[in-house]
């Protein structure tokens, strides 16, 4: 087993102690592991604001234990983590365990530096992630947001509850995915990477701002109903490109009824199965557009449209404009 302990706060300190504990250098703050360990790499990026923040990609080819023990200075850690796990994880904070197995997990949860965090993660366990490093103070200052501690200690006293694991829908992972594919020669791959990390810091937050100012923000779902529709959710966007499963099916995948599923899935991302489903497409028509090197008609075309002209009515509707006009509004 692989095993690493650190208990201060600075991601530059981290890649350059762990690099010295892999024997491996740290090349343009980019730690490759070793094949023995793990086959990917981790990211250290600070930035113009002055936050921290890590970017994995790899695949465990051994058993790995990770832990940040506590410390005495207050700082917090956002973690959003794709998971792939064919035999068993273990996320540790503080006293509590979450242990998951034989399933995929996309989350978004904050930990805090008062309490030990650890990753107890078996061989073959693939760990894509981007973890943002601050305090109360720059949180507050930076985001403008009042009352930053009671958002702070509503979330962290959440941790008992499910509504601390955050899911990742398709607007968080677009985000991910910029930052984490972003080009070390882009002479803006600094602001690219604050830019987006803000918006994953400001959307992330004021989901739960507003969860506390309603009092009906605990989700009345289980543990296992959560689990059963971020289930559905990644099995729903694994290919967009594909038609879309019948609500039908997607509930025999999980065992549940057609009308069970409908309900939850709408309260836990906020809109229906089939309207998400839509959103995330029509987003990566925008995508592929803003890219180059693809047509109007060959997008809609990719995504299963044989008529144009209701793609580019289902462009406007999710984006406000036509598809045709999508370059020059950027």
């Amino acid at each position: 087993m692989f095993q690493f302990d650190y208990s201060y706060a600075d991601y530059g300190r981290l890649i350059d102690d762990l690099a010295q504990r892999l024997n491996v250098p740290v090349v343009n703050n980019q730690l490759i592991f070793p094949e023995a360990v793990a086959t990917g790499s981790l990211t250290f990026v600070k930035l113009p604001n002055g936050i921290h923040v890590n970017i994995v990609n790899c695949r465990m080819n051994q058993d790995w234990l990770i832990c940040r023990r506590k410390m005495k200075d207050e700082y917090y850690t956002l973690r959003f983590h794709e998971l792939t796990i064919p035999d068993t994880l273990e996320i540790r904070i503080g006293d509590e365990r979450m242990k998951e197995s034989h399933t995929t997990r996309s989350i978004a949860y904050l930990t805090n530096s008062l309490s030990d965090w650890a990753y107890l993660g078996a061989k073959g366990t693939i760990y894509k992630g981007i973890d943002i490093l601050f305090n109360a103070a720059w949180l507050g200052e930076y985001l403008g947001v009042q009352h930053i501690d009671d958002v702070l200690s509503t979330y962290l006293s959440l941790q008992v509850e499910n509504v601390h694991r955050e899911p990742l829908d398709s607007e968080y992972r677009r985000l991910i995915q910029e930052i984490s594919e972003v080009d070390e020669g882009n002479p803006m791959r600094l602001a690219i990477i604050q830019n987006r990390v803000m918006l994953l810091i400001e959307r992330f937050f004021l989901r739960i701002y507003e969860r506390k100012r309603n009092i009906h923000f605990n989700i009345p779902m289980s543990k296992a109903d959560i689990d059963r529709v971020m289930q559905v959710e990644a099995v729903l966007t694994r290919d967009i490109f594909m038609p879309a499963p019948t609500i039908s099916q997607l509930a025999r995948m999980v065992s549940i009824s057609e009308s069970k599923l409908k309900k939850d899935f709408k309260m836990l991302y906020g809109v229906p199965v089939y309207e998400y489903f839509q959103k995330v497409r029509m987003q990566a028509a925008k995508d592929k557009l803003l890219a180059g090197g693809h047509s109007v008609k060959e997008v809609a075309m990719e995504l299963g449209y044989s008529n144009l002209s209701n793609f580019t009515i289902a462009f406007k509707k999710e984006f406000g404009l036509l598809p045709s006009k999508l370059l020059t509004a950027y």
